[in-house]
């Protein structure tokens, strides 16, 4: 109600950021949270992977959607991996393997299927 209130409707999505967090960060960090936070709206796929859009409107069908690899490679690429919060993530990929190298891929049944095809 207090939304319909302030705006005149329900918007599809609305951003939270922690007003704390955002007054101390500088520019780049400031950027890369509002990009992470818009990766999560997206328009929802239908068991094609097609874009989904209402019957009885006709307007799309968003869905909030969780972490991704595309979007950690995307804000690292644009603000550094300091700005987006991966730098253990990036740091860890650089390195050697802590155990031993090896090609998961070749234990999991899905990506298995892709290699023999």
């Amino acid at each position: 109600m207090q939304i319909k209130q302030w705006f005149g409707f329900v918007p599809d999505f609305i951003i939270t950021l922690d007003a704390e967090y955002c007054r101390h960060c500088g520019d780049a960090e400031f950027m890369a949270l509002v990009e992470h936070e818009l990766y999560h709206a997206a328009q929802d796929t239908d068991a094609f992977g097609a874009p989904k859009f209402s019957r009885s409107t006709g307007r799309p069908v968003f869905t909030i959607r969780g972490h991704d690899v595309e979007e950690f490679v995307g804000v690292v690429r644009r603000y550094g991996a300091d700005a987006a919060g991966v730098r253990a993530l990036v740091d860890a990929a650089n390195g050697p393997p802590e155990i031993a190298k090896a090609q998961i891929s070749h234990a999991c049944g899905t990506c298995r299927l892709r290699i023999v095809s």
